[in-house]
């Protein structure tokens, strides 16, 4: 047996990686078979293989081939999860809605690194090649990443100004950088989520911020999380006095994707309380229980129930909900039940979720509602101060 025998069509995938990870803004196939040497329909044979396991990516149809996503999950310490984030990364439709190149970093010991990018359609953009490697204190994603990492006595200041917003940002004269945490248990960081733009558009900042951070809990409840509250609750040691929300900031409020937690009582009179997700239609509030929640059990026993909603960065919005619930008829049911399961993936999880065939599965779910009998909100933790 000849042990010494080469795959010559693994030697041509291994070289043609090699290429691509010389060329960090990517090749064009005619590039590519020029270089290889190889001809158009071996080239393709070779790209359409590697693209279909995720090693080669093409983010335009008609645009260069790069490294892809799975060639990171090979890294030490990586694991499925790298893949589920990617996919929930590229499934997220509203990440157009950032209007600026939008990275997916994870970190890799002192370093991030870019598994997946979407870039910007402007014409002036930063563009990330997909593997790049880079110095984490050097970057607002690798901020990010490290203030979720245990605390030391000499942890720089910036990254306990991390944890407290929430938010990353680095500045240089002509680049600016801001990132969000992405947690899968909703507190601890598994990866960041960047975006970068040319500092002369920093008047887009506000908003960008806003979408960046809703974009983060969309993708970390994508994950598994139950509610998004990076780096656990923040600091309100340089917080505003508490302040009450107007009832329009209320409902407003309510109208986002924050992760809410339902209080009720057991039959033996000690509290439950459970993370949920929920829809405000300015009257009600909407919830599906699933066939095994024990909440649903208890709420049909004693239907006084409180619900409330947390900003896990300032100002630190809340609202309190206490109300009475119920469960409701199918046929009552804006939309169906069905109906009712697609605009909850959508508003947490993005408008592609409506479509998968988990949310169109109602078999042993039920919905219930909320009719409120107060509702407060208050922004801010610190005490309300009067100069009487």
């Amino acid at each position: 047996m000849d042990y010494d025998r080469q795959v010559p069509a693994v030697e041509r995938a291994i070289t043609l990686l090699e290429t691509l990870a010389a060329a960090p803004d990517g090749l064009m196939a005619g590039e590519l078979a020029q270089q290889m040497q190889l001809s158009r329909s071996t080239l393709f044979a070779l790209l359409n293989t590697l693209k279909a396991h995720r090693y080669v990516e093409q983010p335009d149809e008609r645009g260069p081939y790069r490294l892809g996503a799975a060639l990171f999950a090979l890294l030490p310490g990586q694991s499925r999860r790298l893949d589920r984030m990617v996919e929930a990364f590229h499934a997220d439709a509203e990440i157009a809605a950032l209007s600026e190149t939008a990275v997916l970093t994870i970190l890799e010991g002192s370093d991030i690194i870019v598994v997946a990018q979407r870039e910007s359609q402007q014409t002036v953009r930063v563009v990330y090649p997909a593997g790049e490697r880079r110095p984490a204190d050097t970057s607002a994603a690798g901020l990010a990443l490290l203030a979720g990492q245990p605390d030391a006595p000499d942890a720089p200041e910036i990254l306990r100004q991390v944890r407290q917003s929430g938010l990353a940002q680095r500045q240089t004269d002509d680049l600016l950088e801001l990132a969000c945490p992405i947690c899968a248990d909703g507190v601890r960081p598994v990866a960041a989520l960047q975006i970068a733009l040319p500092v002369y558009r920093q008047t887009a900042v506000p908003t960008l911020t806003h979408t960046l951070r809703q974009t983060a809990a969309r993708l970390s409840y994508r994950l598994g999380a139950p509610v998004y509250q990076p780096y656990g609750w923040a600091s309100g040691d340089a917080l505003e006095p508490t302040t009450p929300l107007s009832r329009k900031e209320i409902d407003q409020f309510l109208r986002q994707p924050w992760g809410a937690r339902l209080a009720c009582l057991r039959p033996d009179g000690t509290p439950h309380v459970v993370p949920l997700w929920y829809e405000w239609d300015g009257r009600f509030l909407w919830l599906a229980a699933s066939p095994g929640a024990y909440w649903q059990g208890y709420v049909r026993e004693n239907g006084r129930v409180s619900l409330t909603v947390d900003e896990p960065w300032p100002p630190l919005r809340r609202a309190l909900v206490v109300g009475e619930v119920e469960a409701v008829a199918e046929t009552a049911v804006p939309g169906g039940l069905v109906g009712l399961r697609q605009r909850l993936a959508s508003h947490y999880l993005g408008q592609s979720a409506s479509g998968r065939a988990e949310f169109q599965d109602i078999a042993g779910w039920q919905a219930f509602r909320i009719l409120p009998e107060k509702i407060s909100g208050y922004r801010g933790l610190g005490r309300v101060m009067n100069n009487e």
